[in-house]
């Protein structure tokens, strides 16, 4: 346990520091108390609760299965929860490599994931949550994700505390939670144009032996 602790730790600092994030900065965006963090990078206080564990990995662009194993989830928790808040799968061919990241090709669009596919032909999981939308392609300048999609909204739906829209992204459909706040703001619609934004860390995958 003690040795997953210092894994762990060392893990994110790391992320961190390449991001060009100070221990404070980082902190605030994580909504952990500097100290604390700071007890955590050095392995001198066990990860944060599981939530904390998967934004740390969202704002740090790093793979969260990795980071949930290293904080001590059980593997059967990790895949359990994967597979209850996926909703989007997309079908797609490895095609390469660009850098540390790989390359699939899903019809016109190449996404790029972290995690390294296990075949060739591949299922690409993405949880709606972790899909950002823009009115046009000026937004994604303050965005680091590597993703990023144009589609048309085809619906909106009420599901109880967010909404869900679904995209037609010409290759595939995307359903993407939104605020009520975003939903007014952005007054999506039918047939509105819009962009969608994932990081790289965000899709799981699947081997696609159909």
């Amino acid at each position: 346990m003690a040795e997953n602790r210092l894994a762990f730790g060392k893990k994110i600092r790391r992320a961190r520091e390449e991001q060009g994030l100070s221990l404070r900065e980082f902190a605030r965006i994580v909504d952990i108390g500097y100290s604390n963090l700071s007890r955590i990078e050095r392995g001198e206080r066990p990860p944060p609760d599981l939530n904390v564990v998967i934004e740390i990995a969202k704002e740090l662009e790093i793979d969260k299965n990795d980071l949930l194993r290293l904080a001590g989830v059980p593997q059967e928790v990790i895949e359990n929860r994967t597979s209850n808040e996926i909703i989007n799968w997309v079908s797609g061919r490895v095609v390469g490599k660009s850098g540390d990241l790989t390359e699939i090709e899903a019809g016109e669009w190449t996404l790029h994931v972290v995690e390294e596919p296990s075949s060739v032909e591949v299922m690409l999981g993405l949880r709606p949550a972790d899909v950002t939308l823009f009115l046009s392609d000026s937004g994604f300048a303050g965005s680091s994700a590597r993703n990023r999609i144009k589609g048309t909204v085809k619906g909106v739906k009420d599901c109880e505390n967010y909404n869900l829209a679904e995209l037609d992204c010409r290759s595939f459909s995307l359903d993407v939670a939104i605020t009520d706040t975003s939903l007014k703001k952005m007054e999506l619609k039918p047939d509105k144009e819009v962009y969608a934004t994932f990081k790289a860390t965000a899709p799981v995958l699947r081997s696609n032996s159909s």
